[in-house]
């Protein structure tokens, strides 16, 4: 009988010590009673300095961490998981679970910790691999790009990179542009860096958009006004072409400007002077003109909604500015690129699954760029975990990839492969059970799990951060 028992013990020391991660056992006032050679090295103390001893006294002391999940599972009678970080920089999975005599007293707290700190190195590693391995795809055409360097402008694409180069070539001179492109392709932003490389970027830009103001304010706001001039005009006021004097003007969606209007335009533009409204002085000012619409001007034109002169005054020079979808190869950067701008902004660090990217770079954009900012503003507000799976994206995309995804084998997108496809499942899964279940046992027991792998794969997925700092415990 003796023997047996020496025999259990050993077995047992043996298995505690030869434990990768780290084990400690506590009484059931929080005294530290065991503690093996993996949590020695992860806490950098060793065994003499914590036995025997309250956790709370060595925490004081800077030996152990706080918050505890050993004294977290004292206090609520049931196993808790943290994610923490200790004093030497190491993040750890820390999974309590209290041990109950038969008369249900609590008489030990077993924890065991993890550390994941390599894991998570590994996976920023191999991330930033990947980027090298992008960027070198890239490099001719952002050799191409390399007086744009200085811009804030993400342009892989060859029809982007023409544009920009254009779009510099014309801001050394004065002419007028006017600036072709759906709505939301960055017309603005083109207008912007028109102005930033022009000899005018001292002076003012100044943006009207032609369609936004009322028909019977459009002159006052352009010309200005004289007190007097309508009802209302309390007091004299310049316009924009006046405010603009020595820079640029911008006036966006010109093609919803009114046929009056256009008419002193044309004037302007010919002859450089302008006229307040209820005023009989003219001034001369000296402004450059950029135009921009989504229209077919010349269509416009022959329905007699546009006036021909006007429109050969504005399209001295004229510039294309491509639709997203004609941008294949500066989908992936942008879409990275605002993921992380959103992600910073709200205070946190999200990032695309890879079978997520490909979705999202093969998707249209009718909305083009703006379209673009407002998904992924809306993926990183509205996900629960870190990681946006395919599962995080809108309908309207999945929809539009033809990608309308079930758990049902034959509906993932060709380009994932089956070790992505079951992590997209088991992702799926989890995220669904930690919305039914508020605790890591809780959903262990629904999945038939041990807790510690819950906790393992919750971490792995980003789901860990769904739990609040109260229900956080399995």
């Amino acid at each position: 009988m003796n023997r047996s028992i020496q025999e259990l013990t050993w077995e047992h020391d043996a298995i505690i010590n030869s434990s990768a991660d780290g084990l400690f056992v506590c009484d059931g006032q929080g005294r530290i009673l065991r503690v093996n050679p993996a949590s020695e090295r992860i806490n950098n103390a060793s065994a003499t300095q914590l036995v025997g001893r309250d956790y709370l006294d060595v925490a004081e002391e800077g030996l152990v961490i706080l918050p505890s999940a050993a004294l977290e599972a004292i206090k609520k009678r049931e196993p808790v998981s943290l994610l923490q970080e200790n004093r030497h920089g190491r993040k750890l999975i820390s999974s309590a679970t209290p041990v109950f005599d038969d008369s249900g007293e609590l008489i030990r707290v077993v924890v065991s910790e993890r550390d994941i700190t390599e894991t998570d190195r590994l996976q920023r590693q191999l991330e930033e691999q990947q980027a090298i391995g992008d960027q070198f795809r890239h490099q001719v055409l952002e050799l191409q790009q390399e007086q744009l360097d200085s811009q804030q402008v993400i342009a892989k694409s060859p029809c982007m990179v023409k544009a920009l180069k254009q779009a510099i070539k014309v801001s050394e001179v004065d002419s007028t542009i006017l600036l072709l492109g759906e709505s939301g392709v960055g017309k603005g932003l083109f207008a912007d860096l028109i102005h930033k490389n022009s000899a005018r970027a001292e002076q003012p830009i100044i943006k009207i958009n032609c369609g936004a103001i009322p028909e019977n304010l459009i002159e006052a706001e352009l010309f200005g006004y004289e007190k007097g001039a309508f009802t209302g005009a309390v007091g004299n006021k310049p316009g924009h072409l006046e405010l603009a004097d020595g820079g640029i003007i911008f006036l966006d969606e010109i093609a919803e400007l009114p046929l009056a209007s256009q008419v002193k335009l044309l004037r302007f533009m010919e002859d450089g002077r302008i006229t307040r409204l209820g005023s009989t002085q003219s001034r001369q000012i000296d402004v450059r003109i950029l135009a921009a619409t989504n229209r077919d001007l010349r269509q416009m034109v022959d329905a007699g909604a546009f006036r021909l002169d006007l429109y050969y005054r504005l399209s001295v020079i004229p510039l294309s500015i491509p639709a997203l979808r004609e941008r294949k190869e500066c989908l992936a950067p942008l879409i990275r690129s605002y993921i992380e701008h959103f992600s910073k902004r709200s205070g946190g660090e999200k990032r695309l699954t890879a079978a997520a990217l490909d979705i999202l770079v093969r998707y249209s954009y009718p909305g083009n760029v703006r379209e673009l900012m407002n998904i992924c503003e809306r993926l990183v507000v509205m996900s629960d975990t870190n990681l946006l799976d395919v599962l995080d994206l809108p309908q309207s995309v999945l929809s539009d990839s033809a990608n309308d995804i079930e758990l049902q084998l034959g509906n993932w997108p060709a380009e994932m492969n089956m070790s992505q496809i079951l992590e997209s499942v088991e992702r799926r899964v989890l995220l669904e059970a930690s919305k039914r279940h508020r605790k890591q046992h809780q959903i262990a027991a629904a999945l038939g799990m041990s807790q510690p792998t819950v906790a393992r794969k919750l971490h792995k997925y980003g789901i860990s951060s769904h739990f609040s700092a109260e229900d956080i415990s399995p």
